[in-house]
């Protein structure tokens, strides 16, 4: 049982979302419409679901899998495969391809999530110019490729909202005609009506086991854009000559199948989560981003709360509302990719998903910790309570 103090609040804030929760349901109805008539226009049967093995060539499939993905992420072409083990492999495969020899990348939106900066020390050791840009609002350097982060990472303040990425992206497209425009999309799918790809990306980046995975790919990225640039990159991912032609798929198929279809609802179901934890925490006395009633542009809710115990003692508190491993506790670690310790809270039933609930935060100041995910939001609900309750059992509430 919870203490009724909190319950109180719980419902309070669950009452008070419900204005932004039917918001978001309208804005799920579109997408999945998207999804939907793409399965349709592929035509999609059963045949498609079986996979295959070996090297893979000639799996219709594959192909029929690509297809669907890139017209509901509104692309040309998609590269959609288990061999990418994260999200952070298929921006380092991207980032390689479109990067060979001597050439210059600008980070538009300031520092790259911190997985990726092992990349960006190899290409700069590779002999690519690598800029920071703090502010969007400088004048534009030439490059061969432009990097635009769609998540906050591990920051306090949001990333860009779709009007200024719609901007920034147009803004690159007329002054920079030649230059690849690659968008980190992580935590971002199905999050608006459209994704980057609509007005001007040409490439998105992506991990299966977040969003576009609907809880069920077990496994995997993907790649969506313009048929030229897939292309670059999945002769990166293989061999020259190889492209897109190979790459088994037995046992990948169905679920990446069928998890693409419930992307949308699971991703309303994580923001609904979200917009109900903002304005629970925020009652508590905990400064959140983003804040009840703000736009959402990745499925990530940022609490500040300031002190390593209260980190400690939330993340014990979203383990403990997990299906799996409920008893673990979570203890800070070096992760690969990280500089500084991070404690992670994840009872899924898929390693490491965070379209499941989930949380993770640096144990470095000002003690933030990141929410997301939720395959439902009775489990988000839950989950903040327990979160709560963890730390009230600490008398670590305000």
């Amino acid at each position: 049982m919870f203490d009724k103090s909190l319950t109180r609040l719980a419902e309070e804030a669950e009452a008070e979302s419900q204005e932004e929760f039917r918001r978001l349901e309208n804005q799920r109805r579109l997408v999945f419409t998207r999804v939907l008539e793409a399965f349709h226009r592929v035509g999609i049967d059963e045949a498609h679901l079986k996979g295959s093995s070996g090297y893979g060539i000639g799996d219709l499939g594959r192909q029929a899998l690509e297809s669907v993905f890139a017209q509901a992420m509104e692309a040309e072409d998609a590269l959609v495969r288990g061999q990418f083990v994260s999200g952070t492999h298929v921006l380092a495969c991207a980032l390689r391809a479109l990067l060979q020899g001597s050439k210059r990348v600008v980070c538009w939106y300031g520092e790259p999530y911190d997985s990726l900066q092992p990349t960006f020390s190899w290409l700069a050791a590779q002999g690519v110019e690598v800029i920071i840009l703090k502010a969007a609002d400088v004048e534009i350097p030439p490059a061969d490729v432009f990097f635009l982060q769609r998540s906050r990472g591990y920051r306090l303040l949001p990333g860009p909202t779709e009007e200024e990425l719609r901007r920034d992206l147009g803004k690159l497209r007329e002054r920079m005609p030649e230059a690849c425009l690659l968008v980190d999309n992580c935590y971002g799918e199905f999050v608006r009506p459209h994704e980057p790809t609509a007005y001007g990306a040409d490439l998105l980046c992506g991990s299966l086991i977040k969003n576009p995975g609907g809880g069920l790919a077990l496994t995997g990225g993907y790649l969506a854009g313009n048929v030229e640039t897939v292309a670059r990159v999945a002769e990166q991912l293989y061999a020259p000559g190889l492209g897109k032609e190979l790459g088994a798929t037995e046992g990948f198929l169905r679920p990446f199948f069928q998890g693409l279809f419930l992307a949308p609802l699971v991703v309303c179901e994580a923001l609904k989560g979200s917009v109900f934890a903002s304005r629970f925490f925020a009652g508590l006395g905990f400064q959140v981003s983003p804040q009840a009633g703000e736009e959402r542009n990745d499925s990530i809710q940022t609490i500040l709360l300031e002190t390593p115990q209260r980190v400690l003692a939330f993340a014990r508190g979203i383990q403990r509302a997990g299906p799996v491993d409920s008893s673990a506790t979570p203890v800070p670690c070096h992760m690969p990719g990280y500089d500084d310790p991070i404690v992670m809270a994840a009872g899924t039933f898929i390693s490491g998903a965070t379209s499941e609930l989930s949380c993770d935060a640096p144990m470095v100041p000002p003690y933030a910790v990141y929410l997301q995910g939720g395959l439902g939001f009775d489990h988000v609900y839950i989950g903040a309570l327990e979160a709560a309750q963890s730390m009230q059992e600490q008398g670590l509430l305000p």
